[in-house]
């Protein structure tokens, strides 16, 4: 019976960092909504514009800063939509790098989306904010919210590592 209580208790202190720990969020004092009306501020070695096709293709050593979001690449397309000439989306490719606070996102692609306000992370996915981290095929970073989603290929799974931050013995 002491051993069905000892898992019953773990399975519930298990739950309850899940629960209580978003990884990409900050508290909620430190985290501010992120506004993608801000200039989008970018450095390449190069510069690719096309008109017709809507896009400027930066590369070499590309950064790209949008308020407290840094993308770092060596590839990064940008994708305007054909009226207001905003942006529509961003690509970032081979190997990218996404820092926001003290979180910091890699994956070997990943593409943000400005309407939604989201980053998706593919290939190698992986989130760390401290000591701990979420790795997965892809991870899907909403940066107005307080949540991400990680998924792997059919027959992989996710991997999560949590450091609980309480009183230890």
């Amino acid at each position: 019976m002491t051993g069905m209580v000892c898992r019953v208790k773990l399975l519930a202190a298990c739950f309850g960092v899940l629960m209580a720990w978003p990884l990409w969020a900050a508290p909620p004092a430190v985290m501010e909504k992120h506004d993608s009306s801000q200039p989008v501020h970018i450095t390449s070695k190069r510069l690719q514009a096309d008109g017709v096709l809507n896009r400027v293709r930066f590369i070499g050593e590309v950064e790209a800063r949008q308020g407290d979001v840094v993308i770092y690449a060596p590839e990064m397309v940008l994708y305007f939509q054909e009226q207001t000439r905003d942006i529509e989306k961003v690509e970032a490719f081979p190997g990218v790098r996404v820092v926001q606070g003290g979180r910091v996102a890699t994956g070997n692609k990943g593409v943000y989306f400005a309407a939604e306000s989201k980053i998706v992370l593919t290939g190698s996915a992986h989130v760390r904010r401290g000591e701990d981290s979420l790795e997965g095929d892809e991870i899907v970073i909403f940066l107005n919210g307080e949540r991400s989603i990680v998924t792997s290929k059919e027959g992989a799974r996710v991997k999560a590592v949590f450091h609980p931050k309480g009183d230890r013995p």
